[in-house]
């Protein structure tokens, strides 16, 4: 089972390949336009050209949560619909999960901190030292999440 977590980001969009088990493929889009719609543009792109080189069975993303700056929560907004039209365009089942149901699925704890995921994410799912960015780390648990559940699911 091949999984593609997603952690959307208007300036920094980090990327996981989850196979089996293993994160085999992370990453971070930072696109370099300067306006919103050539960024979700840059992102989209790329996720597209991942997801036809990797094939992935699913794909996750987290679930919209509220924000206390407006803009980002439009911009965000904005940036997940793109990236649900390139998911249901490549014809993969999409999976969304909150914040807390992923820290759950990491850590055995729904209000963990970054750091906690950061380490059970490091120790669990990756297998070399490169230091990845958080938004990368945020995929991770995003497709562990998944992966997990569907594990569990049969």
């Amino acid at each position: 089972m091949k999984i593609i977590g997603i952690d959307p980001g208007i300036n920094a969009t980090g990327y996981s390949i989850i196979k089996n088990g293993r994160a085999v493929f992370t990453g971070t889009i930072r696109p370099r336009a300067r306006l919103t719609y050539k960024k979700i543009g840059e992102i989209c792109k790329r996720l597209e050209s991942l997801i036809g080189e990797n094939q992935p069975d699913y794909a996750v993303l987290e679930k919209v949560f509220y924000r206390k700056n407006i803009r980002t929560l439009i911009c965000s907004s904005e940036l997940r619909g793109a990236i649900i039209l390139t998911i249901s365009r490549a014809d993969i089942k999409l999976l969304e999960y909150t914040p807390a149901q992923i820290k759950l699925a990491i850590t055995g704890n729904g209000r963990a901190s970054k750091r906690q995921v950061r380490y059970i994410v490091e120790r669990t799912f990756l297998d070399d030292s490169k230091r990845n960015s958080s938004h990368a780390i945020d995929a991770v648990a995003i497709a562990g999440t998944a992966y997990r559940r569907l594990k569990r699911s049969g």
